[in-house]
């Protein structure tokens, strides 16, 4: 604690007092105080924090203890944290048999029985509303591999943002809108294709 108190001092130019309050407060259970601080300025930079610099900390402390402490022990919180940070990409590359989940399904008779399932290869993302997807946009739907899903990682935070690549060679197919003219040569040639037909099968009969 001493030695988080003298770092702070010596780095943030604030007195004891403050720092041991700051420390006291927010800091007890961070381990790699030097992670915090590289923390405490990407938010000052991103977040433009003003006030003294004692202000700026307190405030950065109470972001920090989500990031640093209550992500990791309320999946309410962490999921908030997640939609935050990770909203509209990928996030987490999960592997086959990570974990292994259930599920009740139907037998031929329309019996109830539970089958065992293990996770698959695929890169989770998060689309703009905060929804958890698969690479190419499509939603999750919620079952039960979702909700396993969820708690495998909310129990393995420390693999969010590494090997997140998206996979290039997939593309998601464009729409391109038809301007009106195209419309109607393209209603046109399919309209002269049906009189054909109908001329042919006529002159049959």
């Amino acid at each position: 604690m001493q030695e988080k108190i003298q770092i702070l001092m010596d780095l943030l130019e604030i007195n004891k007092a403050q720092a041991t309050d700051i420390v006291g407060r927010y800091l007890k259970s961070v381990k790699d105080i030097h992670a915090f601080l590289d923390f405490y300025f990407e938010t000052l930079e991103r977040e433009n924090i003003v006030g003294t610099t004692y202000e700026k900390l307190r405030r950065v402390c109470k972001r920090a203890e989500i990031e640093f402490k209550k992500r990791f022990e309320d999946k309410e919180i962490f999921l908030e944290w997640l939609k935050n940070k990770y909203k509209n990409s990928p996030f987490f590359r999960l592997l086959e048999s990570d974990f292994k989940y259930s599920y009740v399904c139907y037998d031929g008779q329309g019996n109830l029985f539970k089958r065992l399932a293990k996770s698959i290869n695929m890169l989770v993302c998060l689309n703009n509303f905060g929804e958890l997807t698969y690479e190419d946009g499509e939603m999750l739907k919620n079952n039960e591999f979702k909700h396993a899903l969820i708690d495998f990682i909310f129990k393995n935070q420390e693999r969010i943002g590494k090997d997140i690549y998206i996979n290039t060679s997939y593309k998601i197919k464009g729409y391109t809108s038809l301007s009106h003219e195209e419309e109607y040569n393209n209603f046109k040639k399919v309209q002269k294709k049906f009189l054909r037909r109908i001329k042919k099968n006529f002159k049959r009969k």
